[in-house]
């Protein structure tokens, strides 16, 4: 019990009103900001960015799952850290947001297009994809959301706890390899959402992490 209460001392309840204050508006800002992915979900697009090793790529329907599990994933990661880490959670709020806006900028200036397979079968699997593909047109593909996302969730993982960390970062490798095999993204819109990601975390967790161990250090050397 000792150790839940030291652990929510960390999170929103522990950490005084201004972190309150920031955290729901952080939450509120990821959900409008991710809202805007809609409405440049269209054409006419400017880069197709299929390779020959994309067209190679075979549809592993399976894969369709992990796929799915980014929107759930996200929500329970960001409540965890709302609860529990502060400050772990304000860095990736706004790396989720930087890496919005970073992609949304390349959807409106440069389009890209994906080609999808057609779907045959009344299998789960084939239903689940099919949905997928009916509720997200082929664009808005480079860079990679679903990358860039499963990235930053996973390094806010390792912040949070490395053994778990790890459990994160398989499970975004599986999230990424999906992104491939399921036909919604090519390889350049990986490596684009791997820097999209990479980059959001490590200047977020500069500022926002640094700056908390700073002000940590100044107060455990403050006199008595």
């Amino acid at each position: 019990m000792s150790r839940l209460r030291a652990e929510l001392r960390q999170g929103i309840v522990g950490m005084g009103w201004r972190h309150a204050v920031v955290g729901v508006a952080l939450a509120v800002a990821v959900y409008f900001t991710s809202m805007i992915y809609n409405t440049l979900n269209h054409g006419p697009y400017v880069m197709f960015l299929r390779t020959p090793l994309d067209q190679a790529m075979p549809l592993v329907k399976v894969f369709v799952i992990p796929y799915i599990s980014l929107n759930p994933v996200t929500y329970v990661t960001l409540v965890v850290f709302l609860l529990f880490r502060i400050r772990i959670y304000e860095s990736a709020a706004l790396s989720m947001i930087t890496a919005f806006l970073v992609s949304y900028a390349f959807y409106f200036f440069v389009q890209s297009y994906v080609a999808r397979p057609v779907v045959s079968g009344d299998d789960l699997l084939s239903q689940l994809l099919r949905d997928v593909y009916r509720g997200d047109n082929p664009y808005n593909d480079f860079p990679s959301l679903h990358v860039s996302i499963s990235t930053v969730l996973a390094i806010s993982w390792w912040r949070f706890n490395q053994r778990v960390g790890w459990v994160a970062a398989v499970w975004a490798a599986v999230v990424i390899a999906s992104t491939q095999l399921v036909h919604q993204h090519y390889l350049a819109d990986v490596a684009g959402g791997l820097l999209v990601g990479f980059g959001a975390s490590w200047i977020w967790g500069r500022v926002i992490l640094s700056r908390g161990h700073l002000q940590k250090g100044r107060t455990a050397a403050a006199p008595a």
